[in-house]
């Protein structure tokens, strides 16, 4: 089928396609696929399966790809004379979800809402992040099989994102044939406002890291002891105020292009839906131009918790004895996560040679290719669908597959984002919608049918 033909099929096939997607939306959501880490990992293997059968029903070969943690579902539609082979990327786990704060009883039970202009809210835990973009792909990459379209589709849908892919590479070794593509897409992304699509140029990376202190044996009466004893919350506390305005985590920073910057500009980011999408009520800054810069393209250090002492109700005057400051660097393009956490360690111990520094997990930040037939194509696609230009934008978050499937598969890595910040990526009452539905569905079989035509 010529590709520019196929497609005055497409906007029927979208029309009927709700019914279908909410059914393998409830499928995936109800399945507890939270990320595993060191927990019994029955629901990650019962929600891959579940995975492997939706796709085998849309007519792709689908298979279990073992690691040392929790397998990868790895699906192809392939056609005998294809002209591209693409690989489009998602994640099956999700974060955990405390019911507290949820509108539903339980956040793996899938509502279904009307709404007066998104169409539907699909609500329940990792609707948005990430299997509702998921399956629009995989419904795109239905309709081009039907239509008979020159094109290889492959699926890898990860288990490990939300802990960092730990045993991602091991996934991407031992099917690197079968992952060989031209070009690699991934829709776990955001558009900067509810109307404004978006291509993302980049990810950050990130760096984690435990600070812990111990100055005595038990904790101690602070009216027999303090003043004497050192306090360790305290010097933690003084030690995050350091790093805080320590220069080595902005080593290595390129600052944003006068482009960049302009795109940015075009992006019609509205810093009161912002604030209302995370309902964050006292911030830095309120100025639209320095909020994206400081998401997007800076560095970032965070404090994620501190422990140690009395933390139960009212107070206890007591000096404790050790102290733990879990924190966490975002790190953008042109920064390398192993030199930050070398220099972190000697600060540390220029600072208070006493904190004992343990480094975790970090993931590589990731800049993307902004030129060439595949990024012509998604962007073309979501103007063709949207009726807008899309415009360019960073990621605040990490992939840790993207750089991995990057530099082992030797192919640019594209995205075509679909969530938004309403959408509630990590949050209580997370939800995607069936006009972001649409809008990935159709997007997505555009990409596929100008990949055809090359």
């Amino acid at each position: 089928m010529d590709p520019n033909l196929a497609l005055g099929t497409l906007d029927e096939f979208v029309q009927v396609s709700e019914p279908w997607f909410r059914q393998h939306l409830k499928a995936l959501v109800e399945q507890r696929t939270v990320s595993p880490g060191a927990v019994d990992d029955r629901a990650i293997r019962e929600g891959a399966a579940a995975a492997c059968e939706i796709f085998r029903t849309a007519g792709a070969t689908a298979e279990l790809v073992e690691s040392r943690g929790t397998p990868a579902v790895l699906a192809r539609f392939t056609h005998p004379k294809a002209k591209t082979k693409v690989l489009v990327y998602n994640h099956l786990d999700v974060q955990p979800a405390d019911p507290e704060g949820w509108r539903q009883r339980d956040p793996f039970a899938f509502e279904v809402e009307p709404h007066a202009t998104r169409g539907f809210l699909y609500r329940g835990r990792g609707s948005t992040d990430d299997k509702g973009p998921a399956l629009c792909a995989l419904r795109a990459a239905s309709w081009a099989v039907d239509e008979g379209l020159p094109i290889d589709i492959t699926f890898l849908w990860e288990t490990e994102e939300e802990i960092g892919s730990p045993h991602f590479p091991e996934i991407v070794a031992a099917r690197r044939e079968m992952l060989a593509s031209d070009c690699v897409i991934v829709s776990d992304t955001i558009w900067p406002t509810d109307t404004q699509p978006a291509v993302s140029a980049g990810l950050r990376g990130s760096l984690h890291a435990i600070l812990r202190l111990k100055t005595g044996g038990k904790d101690v009466h602070s009216g027999l002891a303090g003043g004497v004893a050192r306090n360790p919350l305290r010097e933690l506390c003084m030690l995050a105020t350091a790093i805080d305005t320590a220069a080595f985590w902005h080593q290595g920073v390129t600052e944003a292009s006068a482009e960049e910057i302009a795109s940015y500009g075009a992006a019609g980011f509205d810093p009161e839906y912002y604030l209302q999408s995370f309902d964050l009520q006292k911030v830095q800054t309120r100025v639209p131009l320095e909020m994206m810069l400081r998401l997007w393209t800076r560095p970032t250090f965070e404090i994620h918790g501190l422990v140690g002492g009395y933390a139960g109700p009212g107070t206890k005057t007591i000096v404790p004895h050790a102290g733990e400051l879990k924190v966490s660097f975002r790190l953008v393009p042109d920064q390398d996560a192993h030199t930050v956490g070398r220099a972190l360690l000697d600060f540390v111990h220029a600072y208070n040679p006493d904190v004992e520094v343990e480094i975790g997990g970090s993931l590589e930040p990731y800049r993307a290719t902004l030129d060439g037939p595949f990024h012509d194509a998604i962007v073309e696609a979501l103007r063709q669908t949207t009726g807008r230009d899309p415009v360019t934008v960073r990621e605040g978050g990490s992939i840790g597959a993207v750089p991995v499937l990057a530099r082992e598969l030797r192919a640019p890595v594209h995205f075509l984002p679909l969530s938004l910040p309403d959408h509630g990526y990590h949050a209580v009452n997370e939800y995607f919608d069936w006009r972001q539905a649409k809008v990935g569905i159709e997007a997505f079989a555009r990409v596929f049918a100008a990949l055809a035509g090359r």
